[in-house]
């Protein structure tokens, strides 16, 4: 009588095998599903139209706070909105009040278009044990009130909230920090109004004739965080986002260097007339 040996190790039951194509479906759906997630994450925003307003178009009252940017090109005044992006300003009134951006260059100039400044390196870099400080990890906040229209004063991104998984889903919420963008604007053309005036509802209306009228960068809408506006010292803008640039890795900086000299933090005072 033949004795039945040990079954092979390299043979699976019908229970095993269903299992691995169970895991294996999963892994491969969480795959495509995580794939769709990060190519489409950033534009899954949606703004109830009644919600956004334009308020970097009214003008500033006594006692806004306000931020006083000196710069070797010219002095710059911003009206800051605690009230639309409080952890940005926050941020940004702290390290103006200690020093921080003093003698800070502007490393990066999109030609007429934006310049990026408040690095301590003429090459944009944060110095070394900075990049995962808390300054450096300031959650981005959007808003429907706050657009990225010439002379907006946005904070640059520095990486995403860590976690694997929400990373890979998409969920991972964007970090901001201590380095700044001014807008400046994009060209008008008539497509690009066009476009921005396809949709027909009242809160769109009010953000394509804000663009139309002012300028600004119409595809950076609700993709960075506005904590700022410009409201003295346009011609400092021009005169540094047209200012002649020499390549600097990643970045074009000016060939002959822009510095922040100090930024004072006060509060709006109504001119006495």
């Amino acid at each position: 009588m033949r004795l039945k040996g040990p079954a092979s190790k390299n043979k699976k039951s019908p229970l095993a095998r269903g299992l691995l194509l169970c895991m294996t479906f999963t892994l491969l759906t969480s795959l495509a599903f995580g794939l769709w997630s990060y190519m489409s994450r950033k534009y899954d925003i949606v703004l109830d139209p009644k919600d956004i307003e334009i308020v970097q178009l009214d003008p500033p009252k006594q006692g806004d706070p306000i931020a006083v940017m000196h710069t070797t090109a010219g002095d710059m005044t911003f009206r800051l909105y605690p009230e639309n992006a409080p952890k940005a300003v926050e941020s940004f009134c702290n390290l103006a009040k200690s020093g921080y951006y003093d003698n800070t260059y502007v490393f990066d100039v999109e030609p007429g278009i934006y310049f990026s400044a408040g690095s301590a390196d003429a090459d944009g870099n944060l110095p070394q044990g900075v990049s995962g400080s808390a300054q450096e990890r300031v959650k981005q906040e959007l808003s429907p009130k706050m657009w990225p229209l010439r002379g907006a004063l946005c904070a640059l991104s520095t990486g995403r909230e860590s976690g694997f998984w929400k990373n890979f889903f998409g969920k991972g919420v964007p970090y901001n920090g201590s380095r700044f963008m001014v807008v400046d604007t994009v060209e008008m053309t008539e497509e690009l109004i066009a476009g921005l005036h396809e949709e027909e509802n009242e809160g769109s209306k009010k953000v394509a004739d804000a663009f139309e009228a002012h300028g600004g960068i119409p595809n950076y809408s609700q993709q960075v965080t506005i904590f700022g506006q410009l409201i003295e010292g346009y011609e400092i803008l021009d005169a540094i986002t047209e200012t002649e640039l020499e390549d600097a890795g990643s970045y074009r900086k000016p060939k002959e260097e822009i510095r922040i000299l100090n930024i004072e933090i006060g509060t709006f005072s109504a001119p006495v007339e």
